[in-house]
């Protein structure tokens, strides 16, 4: 007893190194994950993309910030702030926050018109632009929006216009492009894709899923091949895999409903994979309550 407490003491300090360096790792991990977050966040913060200059000095400069997309909604939420140049700022509120015009403006912003009144601040302002494209491709589709603006004056004169797109919602890769033709329209464009982390994640969901259906496959093969018996737990524990398939599926972030190229190529087949073992574990079950024949011996006269 006494020769193996050596032993035993370093296997003690083994596991306790080895759980010391595991607990080390999963900071570090940790630590470096949060580090690549905030400078990816700190990225995005000062990405932005300004429209051309033109041969006509802008007047408006119109600043759109997106900030959530909405893919099944077919829009992405913005929030616009408006700068003007100098000879439209109403006199005395050249300090103030939010520019106030000295004269009335209409600023268009695709589908929608925002009208600021004389001596009256224009203060940031939401709208929903229109996104395009097929969603069923998830996690790999890609989306696209086009961003109008264009500006009047009260007396109904086109302003010249500059637009500055920026923000990155959480979960996309945004790439813009601005312009402005005439000087007086600025068109611009964003391409709209998911971003590496969402497909990572949801490409590891779709793989789980198989994987869980194949081991049911393997399970069940198993109990066929070296002819065991079939309990009721078994049943149980599949079927409840089976019902529970769509809530795993829908943990994969921002998901579609149900019926996209994903679901064709993974939900579909697992749960017909996991109801066909099911189905293979009630008929073992039956055929094991049905009554064996016995076989009687002839009777002699």
């Amino acid at each position: 007893m006494t020769a193996s407490n050596p032993t035993l003491r370093k296997k003690y300090i083994c596991y306790g190194v080895t759980a010391l360096l595991f607990l080390a790792a999963i900071i570090s991990c940790l630590t470096a994950v949060a580090v690549v977050a905030r400078k990816k966040s700190e990225s995005k913060n000062d990405y932005y993309v300004e429209s051309p200059a033109t041969n006509v000095t802008p007047q408006i400069v119109v600043q759109v910030d997106t900030e959530s997309v909405d893919v099944m909604g077919g829009h992405m939420r913005c929030l616009c702030l408006f700068f003007l140049a100098d000879d439209l700022i109403a006199p005395g509120s050249e300090e103030k926050l939010y520019p106030e015009p000295k004269s009335a403006i209409s600023v268009t912003i695709g589908p929608k018109q925002f009208s600021f009144k004389a001596n009256q601040p224009m203060l940031w302002q939401s709208v929903n632009i229109p996104v395009f494209g097929d969603f069923n491709f998830y996690p790999f589709d890609t989306l696209e929006s086009i961003i109008t603006v264009s500006a009047t004056a009260g007396d109904n004169t086109t302003l010249p216009v500059s637009l500055i797109l920026t923000g990155i919602p959480n979960g996309y890769n945004f790439r813009y492009t601005a312009d402005t033709p005439d000087g007086f329209e600025a068109v611009g464009k964003a391409d709209i894709e998911r971003n590496v982390t969402v497909r990572s994640f949801a490409t590891l969901i779709m793989v789980i899923m198989w994987f869980l259906a194949l081991a049911s496959v393997t399970f069940a093969a198993g109990l066929q091949f070296y002819g065991k018996k079939v309990e009721p737990p078994f049943v149980a524990f599949t079927i409840a895999l089976l019902f529970a398939m769509p809530g795993i599926r829908n943990t994969m972030p921002s998901a579609p409903p149900i019926g996209c190229l994903a679901d064709q190529m993974v939900l579909v087949w697992v749960m017909v994979i996991l109801a066909l073992c099911v189905l293979y574990y009630f008929v073992r079950l039956i055929m094991n309550i049905i009554p064996e024949k016995t076989a009687y011996a002839p009777v002699q006269a």
